[in-house]
């Protein structure tokens, strides 16, 4: 059983709500508040609507709903010139050669290439120079389980440190630091993939200001309910917005904090379906 079906469970019991686990594997579960019917599957909640969810899932479109409201680093999305025929008239690089070249004219390096729609740090690279890019765009636009057919040009930003940020029902809920002061890189960008990374729980209240301030225009503009935001402070001390996951894993906050802090989360969340 996941990390957070358990304790979806554990809140439901606290709250004295009735569920049904409906699966073997134990990672779907049923609860019903006020004769309505609420799945919990995996990492995903009733709690987002799907459009939202399939925006945030997409980089690109992130991106281009975003960049006026928040800081963003600035992200150029190609389609793989090794599409299917019917995608073509999408295409505006017809060749890898095309996108490379682009790429060098639009952006300093080193420069971030990665997939559209990928998590956990999977294909995402630090590039600097032609080949590397090159062999970046390659391997994502390789067909395997880390394939996308969409990659992205995005600009890099010289990070002093990086936060996961839960929102629920746009309220700031929890902020941790993604740590990786004693760790060691070990081929994942991604910093709690970092060999001794930790999760390192946040309650100044001047941080917990800054960033719930700095987000605020991302719900002004869309209808987010539940979400992990990456936010990044950079050595100017500027704020950035890197991506949003509508179904945030807390595993790793859970290893290295316990597990109070994501029960109150769930906690509220099977409060606020029950008043709707």
């Amino acid at each position: 059983m996941l990390d957070n079906i358990s304790l979806l469970i554990k809140a439901c019991e606290n709250l004295k709500i009735d569920y049904e686990v409906i699966h073997p594997a134990e990672n779907l579960v049923k609860i019903k508040l006020n004769n309505k019917q609420h799945y919990f599957c995996n990492y995903s909640t009733p709690i987002i609507n799907q459009a939202v969810a399939q925006i945030i899932k997409d980089k690109e479109y992130t991106y281009h709903i975003l960049n006026k409201k928040v800081k963003l680093p600035r992200t150029v999305g190609f389609l793989s010139p090794f599409c299917d025929l019917q995608y073509k008239s999408y295409l505006k690089f017809p060749s890898l050669e095309d996108i490379i070249l682009e790429i060098k004219e639009n952006f300093e390096t080193p420069v971030i290439i990665k997939r559209n729609s990928g998590a956990s740090g999977h294909n995402v690279f630090l590039c600097k120079n032609i080949n590397e890019i090159e062999t970046a765009l390659k391997e994502i636009f390789n067909m395997n389980n880390k394939y996308d057919y969409v990659a992205l040009a995005q600009e890099f930003i010289d990070i002093k440190s990086e936060y996961r940020a839960v929102f629920l029902n746009k309220e700031l809920v929890l902020l941790y630091e993604k740590d990786i002061t004693d760790a060691k890189f070990v081929g994942n960008l991604s910093p709690l993939h970092w060999q001794g990374a930790k999760a390192r729980y946040i309650n100044n209240p001047q941080i917990l200001s800054d960033i719930a301030n700095f987000t605020k225009p991302i719900f002004e503009e869309l209808d987010l309910d539940y979400g992990g935001l990456d936010i990044v402070l950079d050595r100017d001390n500027q704020y950035w917005l890197i991506e949003i996951n509508s179904h945030p894993n807390f595993g790793i906050f859970i290893r290295d904090n316990g597990e109070e802090s994501v029960l109150k989360i769930f906690e509220k969340m099977l409060i606020s379906l029950a008043s709707n």
